[in-house]
């Protein structure tokens, strides 16, 4: 039967980009999920954050599952996620229908960001996380990390001590601190946006206060090649990476709001300004590190005219239909590469 979200593309070519990623599948089957032994050319997966624009994200893997006809994870020997690409990336580990996902965001998104916000937004967080927490539990459930069939690697940041807090599973030795951790817990900590949600005390971790990833890795893209030389034995071997964005790089819009205050119109921008300018960042220096062979990513940078309706905290069907639109496109744009890089080494 065919998947819902199969796209209506060649299917040669379908079968094509099936056949390749069914090799990977063969490759990881053949070695253990859980297992240190990779492929001769091991796939990792970076997600980034950035709101409600999570839903592009959360298309285009379902358009790679779809052709697929396995879950996705199992391409990857490691999935990185920041914020909403958190969420995205414990998902795909919990090996959750991206079909699910994707309605997940179509379900609850106008829930989660409603049109009616707190007052001004300047005493106080815009939004509550009581729909939040309500979807994601219905989401992903009660599964702790240890629950996960593949590796992660989820970043937030810790108030209480100042520094990165990066939750893992526990794919080495010296990792399993993190393993007891609630999905839905970890995935709050990485997706408490300043100023849009608030601060989010973790039940274990003796009661440590935390907030967005963005902050520290909205592209986890390093911190994945950091992971995979330290504990995943990869520091020899010229494993790839593959980055999904959320139209976030390049998104912001400042230039007439340069000299306005804080509180008139710099605080609705100020988080998207610092994960736009730290993503692209981290792109120079992935490029740099791996090469344009290791490195691929699929993302857009949206016309001018379109940022107005994909903010990260609108979820009405205006920004879902862009977002979906930019996803198709996005992917039919680059399946021939994605073709040949997932091919390439084995």
């Amino acid at each position: 039967m065919k998947h819902p979200r199969s796209p209506e593309w060649p299917q040669k070519a379908v079968f094509t980009l099936g056949a390749v990623f069914a090799m990977e599948i063969a490759f990881n089957n053949e070695r253990g999920l859980m297992s240190d032994q990779k492929p001769s050319t091991p796939k990792l997966l970076s997600l980034s954050g950035g709101g409600f624009r999570g839903f592009f994200q959360a298309n285009i893997l379902s358009y790679m599952e779809a052709e697929l006809g396995m879950p996705l994870a199992r391409l990857f020997a490691l999935i990185a996620g920041t914020s909403i690409g958190g969420i995205n990336a414990l998902s795909l580990a919990a090996e959750i229908p991206t079909e699910k996902m994707v309605n997940f965001y179509k379900d609850w998104g106008p829930k989660i960001f409603p049109k009616i916000r707190w007052p001004l937004g300047l005493i106080r967080q815009k939004f509550s996380d009581k729909q939040l927490r309500a979807a994601l539990e219905q989401l992903l459930e009660d599964r702790t990390i240890e629950d996960l069939k593949h590796k992660v690697l989820i970043p937030a940041v810790n108030l209480s001590t100042g520094m990165p807090q990066v939750f893992k599973t526990p794919h080495h030795a010296n990792l399993v601190m993190d393993k007891k951790y609630s999905l839905v817990d970890v995935a709050l900590a990485t997706s408490a946006a300043p100023t849009y949600f608030p601060i989010h005390k973790m039940d274990g971790l003796d009661g440590s206060y935390m907030v967005d990833g963005g902050l520290v890795a909205n592209h986890p893209g390093l911190y994945a090649c950091i992971e995979a030389e330290q504990f995943l034995n990869m520091g020899k071997l010229p494993y790839k990476l593959l980055h999904i964005g959320t139209m976030s790089s390049g998104i912001t819009d400042v230039c007439k709001t340069v000299n306005s205050g804080f509180l008139t119109r710099w605080r609705g921008k100020l988080f998207d300004l610092s994960i736009s300018a730290q993503e692209a960042a981290t792109e120079n220096i992935l490029k740099f590190k791996l090469g344009p062979d290791r490195y691929m990513k699929i993302d857009v940078t949206p016309p001018k005219e379109q940022v107005k309706f994909i903010a990260l905290d609108k979820a009405n069907p205006k920004a879902q239909q862009i977002l979906s639109q930019q996803a198709r496109s996005a992917y039919q744009n680059a399946r021939t590469a994605l073709q040949k890089y997932m091919a390439e080494g084995e």
